[in-house]
């Protein structure tokens, strides 16, 4: 799990710890959408949203892409990530471009690494650990929307807790299989096939 302090910058939430990070940026891939809400708040904010970044984008020659849009995945939308023999919710919050020297999966907001793995993480330092799962629901009942969560929260703790509504509901979904490689789940699709490492979770 690689550090993503994206977004919101210096807010009362910010203890810090992302000052190390070299490659933070003022935005988040879906800050419009976010804005359309009509909330208070403006962007996403590391500190206090967990996020997963999901999806490689850019044009440079041989960078490889994965557009989550193309499967179902909304922009926004929950996410259930499993961490340190823990389990939350995130969002689908920001995407990896090409600025960097290769192709990344796995990264999340310091909040969220925080939740998992303590204080010991900083812009700098992540989880080196091929532990960690994401999972990605597709439809359009995986975005909470509006209203479905509380944007404006003040601390991670209660903007984690605002998504166990659409949380629970989407995790519900999910069924084991004899394979114990893949999970299949009723969705808007009908059924939908979540596979580590493909289309709606990762194993990083």
């Amino acid at each position: 799990m690689d550090i993503d302090c994206d977004g919101v910058q210096g807010s009362s939430a910010d203890d810090g710890r992302c000052g190390s990070s070299g490659d933070t940026q003022s935005v988040t891939s879906f800050q419009d959408q976010l804005k359309s809400y009509g909330t208070d708040q403006k962007d996403l904010d590391a500190n206090i949203h967990p996020y997963v970044v999901f999806g490689n984008v850019g044009t440079k020659k041989n960078w490889p892409t994965f557009d989550a849009q193309k499967h179902g995945i909304k922009p926004l939308s929950v996410m259930a990530v499993v961490c340190g023999d823990k389990m939350f919710y995130g969002i689908w919050g920001d995407e990896n471009g090409d600025d960097g020297d290769e192709a990344m999966v796995g990264e999340a907001s310091i909040s969220l690494a925080t939740a998992c793995f303590g204080d010991d993480m900083n812009g700098d330092n992540g989880h080196d650990e091929d532990d960690v799962l994401y999972i990605a629901f597709p439809g359009s009942d995986a975005v909470p929307g509006e209203d479905g969560a509380d944007w404006d929260a003040k601390n991670f703790k209660d903007f984690e807790e605002s998504l166990g509504g659409v949380g629970d509901k989407l995790v519900a979904r999910i069924e084991d299989t004899d394979s114990g490689a893949s999970c299949l789940w009723p969705g808007t699709w009908g059924m939908g096939l979540l596979v580590a490492s493909a289309m709606a979770a990762m194993v990083v």
